[in-house]
């Protein structure tokens, strides 16, 4: 499975150009949070806000909570990332499993079904980073029932893609076919998880010091975070379409 991903990686390199762009959205996004909280923007502070753009979010909009103009446009900026994520990685899921490389998705519907979907992630992320409270034990069964709820629809957003089925089925569907190939799936999101998290600690000294962040660090940083994006998409499409082709709906 990894030769075959690398394989593919290898004779398509201009993948990366679509998780690239999806980086850029998010960090464009959060951009606008940062300037509507009313913090200067400084090219070192932004940067290191978002790099730890949840512990962010907490400090200034959960710690204390109220409803305030800032806290809605910090929504409002979320649901148009969603939108962003959507609209390029419908085509990214097309270019992944294909031979070309689509510049715009076949359809509204599914981008709608992305969208949705999308934006169920991010709330149930932002119950356990934003909402929950930091210690004790209740944060790690949170924690812990959350990353059950991401593995169980692994799929979904492929589903959404290949099999154009609606929200809700394509939620089924992904657990339908997670029950055929789960050890797979349990060994790509771990190895991804210990990779993220090496990531995490790599960049974390640079952004927690007290330097000037140098211009190619957030370059960098996103460019790794496209290559490791693609490379775990290439894995569980390719295990969704072993799944799938054993599986049919």
């Amino acid at each position: 499975m990894v030769r075959h991903a690398w394989s593919r990686l290898v004779r398509k390199q201009w993948l990366i150009l679509y998780p690239l762009a999806v980086s850029v959205i998010d960090a464009l996004a959060f951009l606008a949070v940062y300037a509507a909280s009313g913090d200067h923007l400084r090219w070192t502070e932004f940067f290191a806000a978002n790099f730890d753009r949840w512990q962010y979010l907490r400090d200034h909009f959960f710690s204390g909570f109220s409803f305030t103009p800032a806290l809605g446009f910090a929504v409002v900026a979320g649901r148009l990332a969603c939108l962003g994520s959507a609209l390029i990685r419908a085509p990214y899921f097309r270019a992944l499993a294909g031979p070309h490389y689509p510049l715009a998705p076949r359809r509204w519907g599914e981008v709608v079904n992305l969208f949705f979907f999308y934006v169920f992630l991010n709330i149930v992320a932002s119950v356990v980073f934003l909402l929950a409270p930091t210690k004790g034990l209740g944060v790690d069964v949170l924690r812990a029932a959350v990353m059950v709820i991401l593995v169980l629809v692994v799929f979904a957003d492929y589903v959404i893609v290949f099999e154009e089925l609606t929200l809700l089925p394509a939620l089924r569907r992904s657990v339908q076919l997670l029950r055929h190939g789960w050890p797979a799936v349990l060994l790509i999101i771990v190895v991804e998880y210990l990779v993220v998290i090496g990531f995490y600690k790599l960049y974390a000294p640079y952004y927690n010091g007290q330097g000037t962040v140098f211009i190619l660090l957030p370059v960098t940083q996103i460019l790794l975070q496209a290559f490791i994006t693609l490379l775990f998409d290439l894995l569980l499409i390719f295990v969704y379409e072993n799944i799938r082709r054993q599986s049919p709906a």
